[in-house]
């Protein structure tokens, strides 16, 4: 008798302890998905942050180019645009629009409901997506400075102001290092982003293994 009551107490706190420990599974499952989630959704508000800044300096320089001489200082507020400005403002824009494109799909494809999805695998996928995602944004940025190098030099020779591979001269030279230095720059920003975005999932993705094993 003695033995029944002792095998039937310990099927029941066997079977209380399965279901504590089915629940803290459940609940640590509930907080990882929401910190995922708050993860994802920081950076698609980083990528919208990116989309308003460029609409807004495309807007502004659509508007201002005609009456940059006026802000020069170099005569009256009326709409006047010269060949150099135009070729600048449709160069600018055009560039612009590659870049806001670029940065659209990004913030379009970045998901952030997670939180009735497989963790483990939702964590998985998005952080390799996030690895290749860096990896496009980098060569894209690559890419950017030197098509504005191409067009910069073609413009310039096209306005008479020197031939395409006539770049060693003081300013030019300290234009493009000022370039370089800028574009470094930014690529080192959103990799130390994504980085620290990356190494954000891991952690959960590590710490649901370690749960579960």
């Amino acid at each position: 008798m003695e033995l029944d009551d002792l095998k039937t107490k310990w099927q029941k706190e066997s079977t209380q302890n399965l279901e504590h420990n089915k629940h803290t599974m459940e609940q640590l499952q509930l907080v990882l998905k929401e910190k995922t989630t708050a993860t994802l959704s920081g950076m698609k508000f980083k990528y919208k942050r990116i989309l308003i800044m460029l609409s807004i300096g495309l807007l502004a320089n659509a508007i201002l180019q005609p009456f940059l001489h006026f802000i020069m200082g170099d005569g009256p507020p009326v709409f006047r645009i010269t060949n150099s400005g135009m070729l600048s403002l449709i160069s600018f824009i055009g560039l612009g629009l590659i870049v806001l494109i670029f940065y659209w799909i990004k913030y379009r494809s970045m998901p952030v409901n997670t939180i009735n999805t497989d963790l483990k695998l939702t964590l998985s996928q998005n952080i390799e997506s996030l690895k290749k995602s860096l990896r496009q944004e980098v060569i894209f940025i690559i890419a950017l400075f030197v098509m504005l190098f191409i067009i910069g030099r073609m413009t310039s020779q096209y306005l008479g102001n020197g031939a395409f591979g006539d770049v060693f001269h003081t300013d030019i030279m300290l234009a493009i290092g000022a370039g370089v230095l800028m574009f470094a720059f930014y690529v080192y920003k959103r990799v130390s982003f994504y980085n620290r975005n990356i190494d954000e999932l891991q952690q959960y993705l590590n710490e649901y293994k370690a749960n579960i094993n």
